[in-house]
Formats: structure tokens, sequence, C-alpha cells
């Protein structure tokens, strides 16, 4: 969301900075080794070439007919390799082939399915993860592995986001693994039954309605939390998200483990427990906002699509279990869930990141808090979570079940999040735009969703000091009647 303008594949690490709060814990190291898994990205090919270009933001390969990439792919034994692709088709007859040495698959691609309306100009693609028939044969040592695209010479191309290149005795513990994981997800009927929510990118950059913008830390002391959990509840919304950073790291409670890292940007107010307080008084559930790539001081993006790392990727784990384990024991059970951002920067940048020690840390003074890690339009790479972020920025396809079938979601609880403003903060000076759809439109994909299980967020343009533009209000007012009745 906040750096969905951004790729996100690692590159040399900076030298490993010390990151140690004064509660950090010593224990075993949380990057145990290298993953089976490897993942081929558009910004590591050593060769792009014919039709092939990566897109605007350096996160994907647009790939028309004679397209063709290649990498060089170590591995330590010989052996037979599995192949999983995620990719976004548009249009039919596409074919691809995968070769190495002697060894290639061919695979004739389908056009990708999911929730998002499919636009050639825009960023709104399905993409899926699909396992491919065959094996591709590697030998220990270096190998290239080639991708050829061909297809149709019209409009439409295949984007690519990554080929995972993984030994056939480690695919075969995929389905079991995932398996274990589903059955020990939280429970998300809550959530289900809260059909929809609402969230706040209240920031440092977010305006007034007039006058000077506030220092982020006076914001946050004059944030009135009573009037705030008051509209919230006249909402009836079943829960509310909030932001604890974005782009900068901000974060409106005394964290130590969040000032080791960021000096100066915590606040003495623990405007977070206040806020948990008072939505819990309203029977209304609380859940945070984390990017965690601000969180963690990932660097600029460079010219190549490759991030430059600040931290080790033991420390990025490192980072998450103190500060989550501090605010998950501070909290308890009045923090009910997490929405981290651009995890697929994330993963893309740590490859070998321990996410299932991370979501364990999410779960501290509250097992049954929900969590999700956003991959965007991209598939989730990883069963460690228990709902799709969805970020859907504006309507698109309802969902047809309460787990996803088709698309990036694929196997997910259903939850789609909007926005009512084409962008997520209120960052410019003046009034809060009109909603970008109409009531009706709002209040038929909502029900359409709660018919089926699924929830829905919407992020609402905020003010500094906590108050909405009245169109805002006086749709959520129309949502409420038509959802709840009253």
């Amino acid at each position: 969301m906040l750096t969905g303008a951004s790729s996100a594949l690692s590159a040399a690490s900076a030298p490993a900075r010390s990151l140690r709060s004064p509660d950090s814990r010593q224990s075993n190291p949380l990057v145990r080794g290298l993953t089976q898994d490897t993942r081929l990205y558009g910004s590591t090919a050593v060769e792009i070439g014919g039709k092939a270009k990566l897109d605007g933001l350096k996160i994907s390969l647009e790939c028309s007919d004679s397209s063709n990439m290649k990498w060089n792919v170590t591995v330590p034994e010989e052996g037979e390799f599995d192949l999983f692709l995620s990719c976004a088709v548009s249009v039919p007859d596409f074919k691809l082939e995968i070769r190495s040495g002697s060894s290639s698959i061919k695979v004739e691609l389908k056009v990708t399915e999911g929730v998002y309306h499919q636009t050639e100009g825009g960023w709104f693609f399905n993409f899926e993860r699909i396992r491919l028939d065959g094996n591709l044969h590697l030998t220990r040592g270096v190998n290239p592995v080639t991708v050829q695209v061909s297809g149709p010479v019209r409009s439409g191309v295949v984007r690519f986001r990554c080929l995972e290149i993984l030994p056939v005795s480690g695919s075969a513990a995929i389905i079991p693994l995932e398996e274990t994981v589903r059955a020990h997800r939280a429970n998300t009927d809550w959530f289900v039954k809260a059909g929809y929510g609402v969230m706040f990118h209240w920031t440092d950059f977010t305006q007034p309605r007039e006058g000077e913008k506030k220092p982020y830390k006076e914001a946050v002391d004059a944030f009135d939390v009573k009037a705030f959990a008051n509209m919230v509840e006249e909402m009836r919304a079943g829960y509310a998200v909030f932001t604890l950073n974005h782009a900068h790291p901000h974060c409106a409670a005394p964290i130590q483990s969040w000032e080791a890292i960021h000096p100066g940007w915590t606040t003495r107010r623990d405007l977070i427990g206040d806020l948990a307080d008072a939505l819990d008084a309203r029977g209304i559930r609380f859940l945070l906002y984390i990017n965690s790539p601000t969180l963690t001081k990932l660097g600029n993006i460079g010219p190549t699509g490759l991030y430059q790392l600040t931290f080790s990727e033991e420390q990025f784990a490192e980072i998450h279990r103190d500060v989550l384990g501090e605010i998950g024991a501070r909290y308890g059970e009045r923090l009910a869930g997490y929405w981290f951002d651009s995890w697929y920067q994330s993963l893309a940048a740590y490859p070998d990141v321990p996410i299932d020690a991370i979501y364990r840390a999410c779960k501290v003074g509250n097992p049954s808090r929900i969590t999700c890690f956003n991959f965007w339009v991209f598939p989730v790479l990883t069963p460690y979570q228990d709902y799709w972020a969805g970020e859907l920025n504006s309507l698109q396809n309802p969902f047809a079940s309460r787990y996803i079938q088709r698309g990036a979601g694929k196997g997910f609880q259903a939850h789609g999040l909007l926005s009512m403003l084409d962008a997520w903060v209120h960052g410019k000076s003046g009034p809060i735009p009109a909603p970008q759809f109409s009531p009706e439109d709002l209040i038929a994909y909502v029900r359409a969703n709660i018919e089926h299980q699924a929830v829905t967020t919407i992020n609402i343009g905020i003010y500094q000091d906590g108050t909405l533009e009245q169109t805002s209000v006086d749709m959520m007012r129309q949502l409420r009647r038509a959802i709840r009745g009253k």
C-alpha cells in the first residue's frame, strides 16, 4: 500500500547494525539456514531479451510474444526440481518454455482469474501461483535457467512475477505443511460476523481540515479518542484498523523496542492504548496496521529494482519479534489483529526470513489475534497468516466464497480492503474529496460479500484532529442502515 510503487529484491546487505533494545531476549538464531525455495524475479535476471521488459515499478516483467529471460541458479546437489510460476495472463494462447541444459518444461498458459477487474493501463491484474507439470533437472553448481514466452501478436501480455524452483523432496512437504498451518490458524468467525469494518490512515502526513498541520506528537496529544470512538460506533463498524506507522516510522505509543530502532519517533501518550480501550468499551475490535519495510529501514530502490538493505535477515526478524512481543504483551486481548503492509517486497528482499517466527510473535498476549501479510496483487507465498490482506483500493468483483478459490489470495479467508479516496492518506490541504464510488455501489459490494461470508474493510479519509468529511459520514450512515437495519 505505502510502497505499492516500489520493488523489493535483495541487494548486498550493508554492515549489520546493533538493534538490541533494553528488553531484547537472547535466544537461538531466528534464521536457521537457507530456504530450499529459490525465487527468480525479473530484477535478478542476468539477461532480459526480446520484447520482455521490467514494468515501471520494477516489480514484474511484461512479456509479449518472443520474450525471454535468463538467470544463473546455483544448487548444492544435482536433482529434479519442481517449478511454481506466479504470473498474470490477460489473453489466451500464450506458451512458456523453461529450459536448463537439455532439460525443459513447456506450458500452455491459461487466462488467470481473481477478484480484480483486469486493466491493461493500470495495476489491477489477477495474478495466480501455478504449479507446473514436469520437473527441471539441475546439476550441482551454477545452472543457466531460461524462460521463453511466445504468444499471439495482439494486445495482451503475460506479467511475470517470479518462478520458484524447489527440490522435489522439499516440494512433497508443501501440502502437509500447509494443511498443518491451516488447521492452527486463528478463528475468523468474529471477523465474518462483523461483515465490515473501517480503516484510518492517520499519519504524520495527515492534514487538518483547515490551518497549519501540527507536529505529529502534538497531534497525538490532541487526538480526541472519545469523539473518534463515538464516530466509529455510529458507523456500526465491527472493527477499526489504525496505522501505527506508514511512510515514516512514527509510533503513537511508548514502545521501547520501537524507540531503540527509531529514536525520537515514539510518543509519551499511549494513543494506541487509549483507542483500544475506547473501542473495546463500545464492543468494537481494534487492529493495527504496520508497514514492515518502514519499521526495518528497508532502503531505497536502486536503478535495477534491488533494495539497499540496512539490516541483516536475522535482524529483520528480531526487530519484528521484539516489537510485536512488546506490543502484544502491552495490549493483550484489546488488540484483535494486525495488517502488515509491503510483504511482497519484504520476502523478496529477505528470502530466508522465518515468517513462521514472526507469525508466532503476532500472537503474544492474544493467541486468537488475526494476522495478514500484504502481498498486494501478487500471490501470497506463505501459509502463515489468517486472512487475505485484500488490497483492492477501489471496488472490484465481490468474493464468491468464504475461502478464496482463485487468484492471489487462494485458500485464505476472503477479505477486501478498499479506499473511499484515490489516495490512502489525506495528505493534501483542504477538504477531503468525496468518495470515489457511490453509496449504492458500496452497499451492493458489501452486501454481496456478506452473503458469501467475506469481509470488507473501508479506508476512510480522516483529518488530523480525528474528524471526517460529511460526505464520508453520510455514506457510512447509508451503509449502516442498509446492512445493520438501523
